[in-house]
């Protein structure tokens, strides 16, 4: 054999031209070969004015679609905020005009509740209200307080109340 390390290929027993060894590829060298070819492609590109005008108008685009993402984001929340603030605004309104139409103080929130439920495109408020008050009159007016006796009359009927002493004698009388 040679001693520079080339392969003598053999046919047949039969010696025949000195070949050089071919040289293997490990995996780490192609990729090595792959990724300084995608370097050397990309860096090729990249010095292109054209793409530098590209990633410009990406950069500014980008920056355009966030502020317009952001202000339609804070519309949408300022409407939701502004839609709140109507409503509490009905329901103070609504319980100001009840309170005036003569309602008890403590039905104040119930009849509020009840006449807003009655209001809808072709009734307004006043209009559910002046009816609720003709159907519902026990909640409006001022408060009477009835007294009514709850205890058994102590006196047997007559016209004189009978006091605690007046029961004691009549014990001790045996009447």
């Amino acid at each position: 054999m040679n001693e520079d390390n080339k392969d003598i290929v053999v046919n047949n027993g039969e010696t025949g031209e000195e070949k050089p060894a071919e040289k293997t590829y490990t995996k780490q060298d192609l990729d090595n070969s792959f990724n300084a070819g995608v370097k050397k492609a990309n860096s090729d590109w990249q010095k292109d004015e054209k793409y530098k005008e590209f990633l410009e108008w990406k950069k500014t685009s980008q920056t355009e679609a966030d502020k317009i993402n952001e202000l339609t984001q804070n519309n949408t929340n300022l409407t939701n905020q502004n839609a709140d603030l109507v409503k509490q605004n009905k329901l103070l309104e609504a319980q100001i005009q009840v309170s005036n139409s003569d309602v008890k103080k403590e039905f104040v929130k119930f009849v509020t509740s009840e006449v807003l439920e009655l209001v809808d495109e072709n009734t307004t408020f006043e209009t559910a209200l002046k009816n609720y008050k003709k159907d519902n009159p026990q909640y409006f007016g001022e408060m009477q307080v009835k007294k009514v006796q709850t205890a058994p009359n102590l006196n047997g009927g007559t016209a004189k109340a009978i006091t605690t002493n007046d029961i004691i004698n009549k014990m001790i009388r045996g009447e």
